[in-house]
């Protein structure tokens, strides 16, 4: 008698239990399932900004766009920089989120790749994290200009996003040599300047994609005999004064001294502050002018300069663990 109570008690717990997994079941089976999403991105985040902000909107009536939040905003956007963005989204009632790829995510508006997507509360809350294109600067320039009225040295400001800019010098209508290259913000055409006559140069930034920037143009300076003459000499330094002499020489040519390498131009400067491409090469150099080694931070970027060479590496792994691009970034 007591085995048969103990039976129908059996019986009786297993009937409840399928009972209770049918009525979770048909509970699931009354919500529809939103088997896809589609996302509408507009992103104001520039190089620069502290902060930044990102739009999410949805034209599908079955959930909403609850949340948007820039996940590895550090303060400042460099140029460089990747924002990542976390989007949650809330199911409408009698909805839930199937699981997410990325070919089930589709993303309008500004360019936006799918990275990753968690659901949460039974499903009924999606978050989605993507992440926009690289940021780059504007490469727009300011206050491009002769640096006095009888100067040689042609300035500018920095760009945002530039990693170099292609400066280029005009003679009247004419260009005077060709287009020269260098990471810095300033550029001494002494050695070019050969004639009397009205001179002004062109520059424009070249951003880490390669990009370019709109050219922009000078002031005139004009060059007289007496000008002229200083300039020949090699009288005429960082300001158009009366200078040294500069060495004898009529080519560019790199000097090792007791401190270090350093890279002379013909007419007696040098590259300080920055990096100088030197026969399809990439160098940098400190604030007195001597080649940097090792690992160099550029704008938010690593690079890596030969310890011995000073040349920049590229598409390679540097200590058998650090991979630096085609462009020479380190790529984490």
């Amino acid at each position: 008698m007591k085995l048969q109570k103990k039976i129908l008690t059996s019986v009786l717990s297993v009937s409840m239990l399928a009972a209770a997994f049918a009525g979770t079941a048909m509970a699931a089976e009354e919500r529809e399932k939103i088997s896809s999403v589609e996302l509408t991105v507009d992103s104001n985040v520039e190089v620069g900004d502290e902060s930044g902000d990102v739009t999410v909107t949805t034209g599908d009536s079955r959930y909403s766009v609850e949340d948007v939040e820039l996940v590895n905003d550090m303060g400042e956007w460099n140029n460089g920089d990747v924002p990542q963005v976390a989007i949650t989204l809330e199911a409408r009632s009698n909805y839930y989120f199937a699981s997410m790829s990325s070919s089930k995510v589709k993303l309008r508006g500004d360019d936006a790749k799918y990275v990753k997507s968690r659901r949460e509360d039974s499903s009924s809350t999606l978050i989605v994290t993507i992440k926009l294109d690289a940021l780059v600067g504007s490469l727009d320039l300011e206050d491009v200009y002769w640096e006095d009225e009888e100067s040689t040295i042609a300035r500018w400001e920095q760009a945002d996003g530039a990693k170099s800019y292609q400066v280029r010098l005009y003679r009247g209508s004419s260009s005077v040599g060709e287009t020269v290259t260098t990471s810095g913000t300033s550029y001494n055409f002494a050695s070019r300047i050969t004639r009397e006559g009205e001179y002004y140069f062109k520059v424009r930034s070249v951003g880490t994609d390669d990009s370019k920037g709109e050219w922009y143009e000078s002031d005139y300076i004009y060059v007289d005999d007496q000008m002229l003459e200083d300039i020949r000499a090699g009288r005429y330094g960082s300001t158009g004064a009366a200078a040294s002499p500069a060495p004898n020489t009529s080519a560019n040519q790199w000097i090792k001294d007791n401190v270090g390498w350093w890279y002379r131009f013909a007419d007696g400067s040098y590259p300080t502050n920055g990096w100088l491409l030197i026969n399809n090469v990439w160098y940098c150099f400190d604030h007195v002018g001597y080649m940097r080694t090792g690992w160099i931070e550029s704008s938010g970027l690593w690079y890596y300069c030969h310890p011995e060479s000073g040349a920049m590496m590229t598409n390679t792994t540097i200590d058998g663990k650090y991979y630096v691009n085609s462009q020479g970034v380190w790529v984490q």
